[in-house]
């Protein structure tokens, strides 16, 4: 069972990657359309709307009645420090400008995971998990040019990736004993009270259109969260921290590719290169022998 487990957990984890991949490609174009912060809570109150849909639609509300205290304060901090103030962090640093060296940083996610797994959850690296980690931050190394800005851009971008990192590790505790629709709605719902309330306070909800195209594009990038987090959270419960944010570095390749299909960018030798040595460290992360069983399960459901 346990085994089954650690593959259903590979597959979602693998799932999640590629939509977030998507996700980034097509927000990408669509926050381009109003103020970034805006957007995010904008966004992340349809992928609420959707996620309460099936709690309601699955009768899983009785799920919520029995939190304790302290899983409550877990998930209302789950809310801040990942579905709240990194949005607005990430989104400030970007704006000071590095944004090559801000990508590098927030691309090493998974180191910091690896840390927190270590410190909170005890969980031990093995030997694949290290070699692997050495070829996704070299993959994503090699993308750095000549401009290594490291400024105050860079340390708000920074923060913002250790406090996802530190989330995600909270998430896979709580995950042990509460059900991933629980969590995923806590984190929207508490995450979108603090975005709301800084909108407010600033007066930048004012800056948000109601126009039908801003609203289509809300749509589908609301419902692309809503299976990212479907598929991320669920997998946090059944794999450990590292192996998860190891594997979501492949959502960058599933970006790079839309960007060479659908806007014709380049594909240069250094980004061939660095998305060689991610595809190896990621297999490396994951390990041939669930690669050949998440295969087989692939090809038996098609």
């Amino acid at each position: 069972m346990q085994r089954n487990n650690l593959s259903k957990g590979l597959m979602l984890a693998l799932a999640a990657a590629v939509i977030s991949g998507i996700s980034v490609f097509v927000n990408g174009m669509a926050v381009k359309m109003t103020d970034p912060i805006v957007y995010t809570a904008m966004k992340n109150i349809g992928a609420l709307i959707f996620l309460v849909a099936v709690v309601f639609a699955f009768n899983e509300i009785k799920n919520f009645r029995n939190l304790s205290r302290k899983q409550w304060a877990l998930l209302i901090l789950v809310g801040i420090i990942g579905g709240s103030i990194p949005f607005g962090l990430f989104f400030w640093g970007l704006k000071l400008g590095g944004a090559v060296v801000s990508s590098f940083i927030y691309r090493s996610l998974f180191l910091f995971a690896a840390v927190f797994g270590f410190l909170i959850l005890k969980e031990k690296p093995e030997r694949n998990d290290l070699i692997a980690a050495f070829l996704i931050l070299a993959g994503n190394a090699i993308l750095l040019s000549s401009d290594l800005t490291f400024g105050l851009g860079q340390m708000v971008v920074l923060v913002a990736t250790v406090f996802w990192a530190l989330e995600y590790t909270i998430s896979r505790k709580l995950l042990a004993d509460i059900e991933p629709r629980v969590l995923m709605v806590s984190r929207m719902l508490f995450g979108s009270v603090v975005l709301l309330s800084y909108m407010f306070v600033t007066g930048s909800a004012s800056s948000f259109i109601f126009d039908s195209s801003v609203l289509i594009w809300l749509g589908i990038t609301s419902l692309l969260l809503f299976g990212f987090m479907t598929t991320w959270y669920t997998s946090l419960k059944y794999i450990p921290v590292f192996k998860a944010t190891a594997i979501f570095t492949l959502g960058g390749i599933v970006t790079t590719v839309l960007n060479l299909v659908f806007l014709n960018t380049v594909l240069t030798l250094t980004d061939l290169a660095s998305i060689v040595l991610i595809l190896i460290g990621c297999a490396m992360a994951i390990g041939l022998s669930n690669i050949i069983k998440i295969g087989k399960i692939t090809i038996d459901y098609a």
